[in-house]
């Protein structure tokens, strides 16, 4: 297995962030966000189970012994949440259904959630 050097444009961009974040108190105001979907009900796939009964056939069995009521599609939630070397902030809950755009990541995301979080953490720019 040979290793081969990153590309050009890759050592160009390391330097400038080792240039940019060239001392330990420059690093410390770095935070990283990110989004993730957590799945919280999965559909269920009734042919994988099996059930035990005193019944002779499946006719005869009890129908809530049988019959399962399920959703079709799985229900999930989004959180954001920010971290960095001064800590991290509070999960914030993204609206069931919305879309992530621009406009909702700004206003919703960043300006409601996540920013007053980090400036508090900070403790300037209040």
């Amino acid at each position: 297995m040979s290793t081969q050097s990153p590309p050009n444009t890759q050592s160009q961009r390391c330097q400038q962030l080792l240039r940019r974040f060239s001392n330990e108190r420059s690093v410390r105001s770095v935070w990283f966000t990110d989004e993730k979907v957590f799945t919280v009900a999965t559909p269920v796939n009734a042919q994988n189970d099996r059930f035990y009964s005193s019944a002779v056939s499946k006719k005869d069995a009890k129908t809530a012994s049988v019959v399962r009521k399920r959703e079709h599609f799985s229900c999930s939630i989004m959180v954001s949440v920010g971290v960095s070397r001064m800590g991290k902030t509070s999960i914030i809950f993204v609206e069931p259904g919305a879309k992530i755009n621009n406009q909702y990541y700004c206003d919703k995301l960043l300006g409601q959630g996540l920013l007053p979080d980090i400036r508090a953490r900070c403790g300037r720019y209040k």
